[in-house]
């Protein structure tokens, strides 16, 4: 599903009255997520999933026509882990639709 299809979906399943109204709130909701991620490094939505921010370390990479090896730049990276109760969601409806 593109970015597209799901604001037409959210529009017509919240019943909104335009997409652009829909994607401000799907927006909303994504800023909101993000600044509370910079504020405690962790999100937690119970029985669905967990948003964290993870440092990477610097990694050795070796390119077999470069001579020399290369190190990357330690980052943030966004994860996401999946809850038991988004599990069961998506592994039911994989059932249902077989």
């Amino acid at each position: 599903m593109t970015e597209t299809e799901f604001i037409k979906f959210y529009k017509e399943r919240n019943g909104l009255k335009s997409k652009k109204e829909a994607k401000e709130k799907i927006d909303n909701f994504w800023k909101a997520l993000f600044k509370a991620i910079d504020e405690d490094k962790k999100v937690v939505f119970k029985n669905w999933g967990i948003f964290e921010e993870k440092d990477v370390k610097s990694r050795k990479i070796v390119i077999p026509k470069h001579p020399k090896e290369i190190y990357t730049q330690p980052k943030k990276v966004l994860k996401f882990r999946a809850g038991e109760g988004l599990k069961n969601s998506v592994s039911r409806r994989g059932e249902s639709s077989e």
